[in-house]
């Protein structure tokens, strides 16, 4: 099948690549308080695997991680604090996304083929 840590480390990856002035040296927006273990790059990396290997159930999802990779996860978040989180990084997550969109359709044709109907 897939290893889920593989393409989670993956996705964290492209994602530190893309957002490298939008987050600090942690992988988090800054703001005060204490620095959380799980950063918001991994928040969003973790909702940009689950989307694309179609997880769509938060609790499978977490079902997935507690059982079958427990040593990878061991600062993973409740699901609770998923759910803040992910809500409150949507914007972050967006940008993240188009600037990714971006570096792919930069390689596209520039001239579009005009596609008519015939009568």
């Amino acid at each position: 099948m897939y290893n889920f840590k593989v393409n989670f480390d993956k996705a964290l990856k492209i994602c530190k690549l893309n957002s490298n002035d939008l987050v600090n040296e942690f992988g988090n927006v800054p703001r005060p308080g204490p620095i959380p273990k799980f950063s918001d790059l991994e928040v969003i990396s973790l909702s940009m695997m689950a989307e694309a290997l179609g997880i769509d159930s938060e609790n499978l999802l977490f079902l997935k991680i507690r059982t079958d990779y427990p040593e990878d996860f061991s600062t993973i978040i409740s699901r609770r604090q998923y759910n803040d989180r992910r809500k409150s990084l949507f914007p972050l997550q967006k940008d993240i996304q188009s600037r990714m969109a971006k570096q792919i359709d930069e390689f596209e044709p520039i001239g579009r083929v005009k596609h008519t109907l015939a009568a």
